[in-house]
Formats: structure tokens, sequence, C-alpha cells
């Protein structure tokens, strides 16, 4: 490679990873890191256990609709709370409760006393750490760079996400068939060190003055906004779509491996794998090239392959055919989640940034558990392939329906 191959490269080096030059970003990037990856070990376990143990598309779903509803009731609230408290000491606590939600699942089933309403609690538990840590943890992401690096953070930070997708599910499936599903367990509760440590570490940031009428503002006031937004109503459309109908794939994958491709817990953790993959790849070229005035037009695009893909996907039966589908619906989702949070950050006050995350997260997260209980539901009744298939054409009719309104509201826009 030439002077100039090298120099073309360091330059996109340095632009894709910007953000790790600030330090209290590289302790947070680090954190999440090693930390996710135990998520994602957790996640790939709990399912596989459940459906060991039940054979159930309905437990399942009830599993992860547990783990998801407490956002939807309590995701308002953590806003709140976000944007009312020292961000640190809420995220310590989260991490902490998390790390003894992550012990006694470990230690019930390492001694062979788990029972599923065991996962059902449990996960509600770790849901309701999640509606905390979930707003408070983005809204504490801008005060670790500076506002030009925004959405090369963010991207950044889905790359932390999808990067654990690929290690946590590969540990897990080489631990679980030597280990049990314990292991996994273990492994997550260990995991949580490193967020505590990075936390700890972070140096807390001077804080911004505030007058009265900013410290009396409620709940109500992060709707408002949302409401003056026509930008951020449409990206809330398209999220709860995708939350209700697309993220929700992920609750069949234990049928797909087992009863589809006759895999076992390994066949499951490589498809995860594989959509982290693509996942990452996507988070890596966001953060690289991504920009507001970009994803605005283009976030309906990325839905619509993603449902592509998903359809795709659906029809499957052969093992390699489905691990190469998976990386693009891994990538084109990512581009659609990872983009649209980065415009709702962009769009949002500082002072507000905690309360209207909320209201987003509660779309994307807290319709999920519905529509893991309906597709658990629809899936032990009409079969996996046909509710993912229909669930991937209703997304693909989101992000048309996305793309058309955004070009009237930009041909309005600038005809006045």
């Amino acid at each position: 490679m030439g002077d100039i191959g090298k120099h073309v490269l360091a330059r996109e080096l340095f632009n894709t990873f910007r953000s790790l030059q600030y330090r209290n970003y590289r302790l947070y990037f680090i954190g999440q890191l090693l930390s996710l990856s135990g998520t994602w070990m957790q996640q790939v376990a709990l399912s596989w256990l459940v459906y060991r143990l039940t054979h159930s598309t309905f437990l399942l779903g009830l599993v992860e609709g547990a783990s998801l509803l407490p956002v939807m009731l309590l995701g308002l609230l953590g806003g709140w709370v976000a944007d009312h408290t020292r961000k640190k000491s809420v995220l310590i606590v989260c991490q902490l409760v998390a790390m003894v939600q992550a012990l006694v699942l470990a230690l019930l089933t390492f001694n062979n006393q788990i029972e599923v309403w065991h996962c059902v609690v449990l996960a509600l538990l770790l849901g309701t750490v999640n509606a905390f840590e979930i707003p408070t943890r983005q809204s504490f992401l801008p005060e670790l760079i500076e506002r030009k690096d925004l959405v090369n953070a963010i991207s950044l930070n889905s790359s932390i996400f999808n990067g654990a997708r690929i290690i946590g599910p590969a540990i897990a499936g080489l631990a679980i068939p030597l280990f049990g599903e314990a292991a996994c367990f273990f492994l997550n509760a260990a995991s949580y060190l490193s967020t505590l440590i990075a936390y700890t570490l972070i140096a807390d940031r001077a804080p911004k003055a505030q007058n009265d009428a900013g410290e009396r503002k409620g709940i109500a006031d992060g709707v408002t906004f949302i409401l003056k937004s026509p930008a951020i109503v449409r990206l809330i459309f398209l999220g709860g779509v995708i939350s209700l109908c697309g993220m929700n794939y992920n609750v069949l994958m234990p049928v797909f491996a087992s009863d589809i491709l006759h895999g076992d817990v390994r066949t499951l953790a490589l498809l995860r794998a594989g959509a982290g993959l693509g996942a990452f790849t996507a988070a890596l070229l966001l953060a690289s090239r991504g920009k507001g005035e970009f994803l605005q037009p283009n976030l309906g695009f990325a839905s619509i392959l993603f449902g592509l893909s998903l359809f795709a996907f659906s029809l499957s039966n052969q093992y390699w055919l489905c691990q190469i589908i998976i990386v693009f619906v891994g990538f084109f989702l990512t581009s659609q989640l990872s983009g649209g949070h980065s415009l709702v950050q962009l769009a949002v006050k500082d002072d507000l940034r905690g309360r209207v995350l909320s209201i987003y997260l509660i779309v994307m997260m807290g319709f999920s558990p519905v529509g893991s209980l309906i597709i658990g539901w629809s899936a032990a009744h009409y079969g996996a392939p046909l509710v993912v298939s229909t669930c991937a054409i209703i997304c693909m009719l989101a992000g048309l329906v996305y793309t058309l309104w955004t070009r009237k509201e930009t041909m309005h826009s600038s005809t006045c």
C-alpha cells in the first residue's frame, strides 16, 4: 500500500472512531462492550433454556415480553429521573441490581431449581432496571463527547451493541453444550463489573446553569416537544411498527434453529451472531458516513430492505442460506434503528433529552412485549415462517409510508 493509500486509510479510521479521542467515551466504550457481551450471552442462554424446558413459542414470547413490558410502563418516569438526577449514580445502581438479577438466575439454573415463572419474574426485574438505565445512559452519552461528534458516538455505541451480538452468542454457543446455561448467567453477572468500573472512572462534567422554569418542567413537556416536531412523529411511527413487528423475529429464532433448520444451540448462536455481524457492519458505516441530512430521507429505504431480507429469511429452510440472509437482516435493521436514534438525539434539547428519549424508547421497546406475545401466540397456531413473513411485509409497507411522508413534508417545506 502506497503512502496515499495509508493516508486515506488512516483518515477513514480516525473518522470512524473519532469519538474515542475523548477519555470518558473510551471508558464507556470498553465497559459497555464487555457488559453487553454478557447480556447477549444471557439472552441466548435464557431463550434456549425456556424453549428446552417448555417447547412453547408462547412462553418464549412471554419471557421476552416480560423483559420489555416495564419499559412501556415506567419509561416516562425513567426519562424524568434521567433529567433530574445525577446520571452516573443512577447508572451505577442499575448495574448493581442487574448483576444481582443475573446471579439469582445463575444460581437457580446451576442448582436445577429453575422454573419458567422464575424466568418471567427475573425478566420483569431486568426490564424494570432497563426502564431507568436505558434513557439515563442514552441521555448521558452526549455528555461524553462534543456535539459535532454526536452521530459518530451514537453509531459507535450501536457498534458496541452489535459487536456484542457477535461475541456474546459465539461464547454462549460454546459454553452451553460444555457447561450448561448457568455458565452464561454467571459470566453475565461478572461482566457488569466492567461498567461499574467505567462509570466510577468517568469524570463528571461541570453542571450547566439551569433556571427555575427548567427545574419545573415535567414529563408532559417531552410529549409536547414531540407533538410539535413532525420529524420525530414520523420516526416514532416507523420505530413503533419496527418494534411491534420487525424486532420480534428474534423471539422465534430458537424455533427456526431447532424445528426448521434441525440444529441445536450452536445453530441459534451462529444465526444470532450472523445478525450481529450485519448490524456491526452497519453501525461502523454509519459512524464513518452517517450525517443527519443523509439519514432523514433514507431511513424508509432501510426499513423496506429490512422487511425484504426478513421475508427471504422466513421462506428459507437451508442453513447456509439462512446464515447469509440473516446478515442482511441485521444490517438493515441496525441502519434503521441507529439512524432513527441519531435523528432523535440531534433534534432534542438537552434539558428535555431524557424525557424525549424515554418516550421514543417506550415506543421502540415498550411495543415489543405486545409484539412478542402476539408473535409467540400466532406462531403456535400458524407456524413461525408465516408469522415472520407477515411481519416482514408490514415493515416494508411502513418504510414505504415513511418515505412518501418524508418526501411530502420536504416538498411542502421547499414551497413555503
